[in-house]
């Protein structure tokens, strides 16, 4: 292309997938010189939304012998030529070698990514789910922009901080949904960079938002004998369900996968396989007498092996159930027994850990939630539990 039909790119209706991105480089030699030269796609035009080529040159002048010069422009050509045909763009500083791809095709390969990460059983089928719901919210946000994020260069700090603004103010999502959206953001990264279509972490120095203080808290022992009774009188499977998300600190997500299967009787024990778990790692969790004498009064071990402990209406099924009926069928116990809205689902896993807390220990809690320190234990803690150390009261030291 000459430099003349330069102008003439910038005034005709750019189609982005359309557009020369590159011309490979081609070796000159005259009387007075010798160089390459070869086009690019300047970056700031893109972003002006009028995409045009610019030359680039490589002198080769200052090597005298002619046969020499000629080998290293042809070197130069073939190492230029593969770059580019792989999306390298030295004008892009801050991408990687594959910036000049589209943004399109590089999401269509990063859900085929996580569908492999699937099949392969390291990433849950919801998880991929949730996943793509993001990818989508995310092209949703393009689509508004005056400039839209056509290739891989541009997804930058400021794409990111617009598009999060975009998500907390636009949408009036919250501060903990913003956050989680900056955690994915900051995944997506990881793998753009991994895969060499940008070179830094536009996420970096984004900050998370300060969020409320939960509004979710543990039940008092007097809601916890009201549930129990009316549970009892109306719907035992249910309370099956509660019992283990308080006895065992089991995440409702990971209570939807778990089979019959998973219960060790003999041990009393309930594994939770990595596949499933939050932090990925196997896992074995205590089942107290109560929760396995529950299980054999509503005959759940007559189920075959492979059955979900909680298929629909929380009874053993061939057919997983889902986080999310946990929570639809806590709604309705709750307007019964007039609950404060403070008392969620989840409720009952806060009160499961401050309650071992309480008759067991904090070490045997946090093996019991799973927890990967005494830390993350502690925030469970209610004030009323933050005792002086007996050993300490009359400890004297050696000051």
């Amino acid at each position: 292309m000459r430099i003349s039909d330069k102008k003439s790119i910038a005034r005709k209706k750019v189609n982005y997938d359309g557009i020369e991105k590159f011309r490979l480089p081609q070796f000159v030699r005259t009387a007075k010189s010798a160089y390459v030269y070869y086009y690019v796609l300047d970056p700031q035009s893109v972003a002006a939304g009028c995409p045009r080529l610019v030359r680039m040159k490589k002198k080769f002048g200052h090597i005298r012998n002619k046969k020499e010069q000629r080998a290293a422009a042809l070197r130069f050509c073939q190492d230029v030529g593969l770059k580019l045909q792989h999306g390298w763009n030295p004008l892009i500083d801050s991408g990687g070698s594959k910036g000049l791809a589209l943004w399109e095709d590089v999401t269509k390969k990063y859900v085929s990514y996580i569908l492999k990460k699937q099949n392969d059983g390291s990433m849950r089928p919801d998880s991929v789910e949730n996943y793509k719901s993001r990818l989508n919210r995310l092209a949703e946000f393009n689509k508004t922009l005056t400039v839209p994020l056509t290739y891989a260069y541009q997804f930058d700090r400021v794409f990111v901080e617009d598009y999060l603004d975009y998500c907390y103010i636009d949408r009036g999502c919250s501060p903990a949904t913003r956050n989680n959206y900056l955690s994915w953001l900051q995944a997506l990264s990881s793998w753009l960079i991994g895969h060499g279509y940008i070179a830094k972490d536009p996420t970096v120095g984004v900050e998370k938002l300060r969020e409320p203080e939960k509004e979710r808290k543990p039940l008092s022992a007097e809601a916890m004998v009201r549930l129990r009774e009316y549970l009892e009188q109306t719907d035992r499977y249910y309370l099956l369900a509660c019992m283990v998300h308080y006895y065992t600190l089991v995440r409702p997500k990971e209570m939807s996968y778990i089979r019959i299967g998973d219960i060790n009787v003999k041990e009393q024990t309930l594994f939770i396989p990595g596949v499933i778990s939050k932090n990925h790692k196997d896992g074995k969790v205590t089942l107290p007498a109560v929760v396995l004498l529950m299980m054999i009064d509503l005959g759940v071990f007559n189920a075959p092996s492979d059955f979900y402990l909680f298929g629909r209406d929380f009874m053993p099924s061939a057919e997983r159930g889902t986080p999310k009926m946990f929570r639809d069928r806590w709604a309705k116990v709750r307007r019964v027994l007039h609950f404060p809205s403070s008392y969620k689902f989840y409720s009952l896993k806060d009160t499961g850990i401050t309650d071992t807390v309480e008759k067991v220990g904090l070490v045997v809690a946090k093996d019991q939630a799973r927890h990967s320190s005494i830390a993350t234990t502690n925030r469970y803690i209610r004030k009323e539990q933050m005792k002086a150390q007996p050993e300490l009261k009359n400890f004297e030291g050696s000051l």
